[in-house]
């Protein structure tokens, strides 16, 4: 067995004779199959990106077999005070969010309060006359063309990110949709709920007609609207109660308390003379749950989610989801369209696919899903294993610290 110094011995986790409640059992790499001296790489190599300003600093984690082998903090919380990263640093998570959302929504379906093929407009009706972006040459000035949905939202649709709601601008076709969502105030500042958010959705158009291709955008928001009209809670009652409290992320939350500012990382934007300038901080909000985007966590509590997902819908003996459940989120559910990078995209999750037997891709590589600040967690279901990196910058990926610890991570795998 390789002995490492004690500087270095600090960042590999060692196994302890108690596992606190609520958290990943810790243990030596080599136990899980981990080479000990790679895994150690991993801080300076992260820390060297910080020292060439290419990022703030950030915390990483990686976990096998349900124990927890690494975890990284390296870098600053906050440059100018020089704060340094702590494991339990809180990380605004952005579109994280959404497969936390996606759970809470499937346990529903598990409850059988409401299911993957019904109709969006049984929960919401506000959602009932929706329209599709029409023919470009019949626009006026007023107005963007639309015609017609074909058949109704569902809520598959809407796990699966191809019902159509976009992010406006930032869609194929944006400068049409965006002229709807600035009409409708869409991304207005101030809304107090997230029902607010779907009335206004319903006034605009949706991308494509349901089913008919892959859009990002606010379909998470109204799935956490969809949440609250079908339980009388708020969402974000709900996914305390359902995702959140039995999976003890007890630092995951919709806004962040007072006691809890100082363990914020500040989020930066990359400049192209090289420099990083902090971006002003949001605390977030106690009405306004976004379940697209709304969460802050940390990567212990992130762990814990991406864990359950790996467990088949089940940790520390609670269950969450039906295993059924789980396979279906990590199940290509959007066909022949594609998602980011041409990939397929389940139930909340990206998924990475290679060639089965029939030669077509089918067999699961490994699920995952990120965050505008440069978050990101994987799972790979082969090697029984899961990785967080939190950092907090823009643009989005600035200083590839994910592909850093990501590529080290699977190079530290030695059976």
């Amino acid at each position: 067995m390789i002995r490492l110094p004690p500087c270095i011995a600090l960042t590999i986790l060692i196994a302890l004779p108690q596992v606190h409640a609520g958290e990943l059992p810790k243990t030596e790499p080599e136990a899980v199959g981990f080479s000990a001296a790679k895994l150690a790489d991993l801080k300076p190599a992260l820390q060297k990106l910080v020292d060439e300003g290419k990022i703030s600093g950030g915390v990483t984690l990686a976990a096998r077999h349900g124990k927890v082998a690494c975890v990284i903090p390296f870098g600053y919380r906050d440059l100018a005070a020089k704060t340094p990263m702590t494991e339990d640093t809180i990380f605004a998570i952005a579109s994280m969010t959404k497969p936390v959302t996606c759970a809470a929504v499937l346990r529903l379906v598990d409850d059988g309060v409401i299911g993957l093929d019904d109709p969006v407009e049984k929960f919401l009706p506000e959602l009932k006359a929706l329209r599709v972006l029409g023919d470009p040459q019949q626009d006026t000035k007023e107005a963007v063309a639309t015609v017609p949905v074909k058949r109704s939202v569902t809520v598959r649709d809407l796990l699966s990110q191809t019902a159509g709601f976009a992010y406006g601008a930032l869609t194929a076709g944006g400068d049409r949709l965006g002229r709807s969502y600035a009409k409708a105030k869409v991304h207005e500042q101030g809304q107090k709920t997230i029902a607010e958010l779907v009335n206004r959705l319903a006034q605009v158009p949706l991308a494509h007609q349901p089913g008919e291709g892959w859009t990002y955008g606010y379909s998470h928001d109204v799935l956490g609207r969809l949440v609250e009209a079908s339980t009388g809670q708020s969402f974000a009652d709900y996914l305390r109660s359902t995702i959140l409290g039995p999976l003890d992320m007890h630092d995951t939350s919709f806004s962040v308390p007072d006691a809890k500012w100082e363990r914020m990382a500040t989020i930066y934007q990359a400049e192209d003379d090289g420099t990083l300038t902090p971006i002003a901080r949001t605390y977030g909000s106690e009405t306004y749950f976004s379940g697209g985007s709304g969460l802050f966590s940390t990567a212990r509590d992130y762990s814990r989610f991406a864990q359950m997902l790996l467990n088949g819908g089940e940790l520390d003996g609670r269950r969450i989801l039906k295993p059924e459940t789980v396979a279906a989120m990590t199940t290509n559910q959007i066909g022949e369209h594609s998602a980011f990078g041409g990939r397929k995209y389940g139930l909340g999750l990206g998924l990475l696919l290679e060639p089965g037997p029939d030669g077509q891709d089918s067999v699961l590589v490994r699920y995952y899903w990120g965050g505008v600040y440069s978050t990101h967690f994987w799972v790979d279901p082969r090697h029984d294993l899961l990785g967080i990196t939190m950092t907090q910058m823009l643009p989005t990926d600035q200083g590839e610290a994910n592909r850093v610890f990501h590529m080290g991570v699977n190079d530290a795998i030695e059976k």
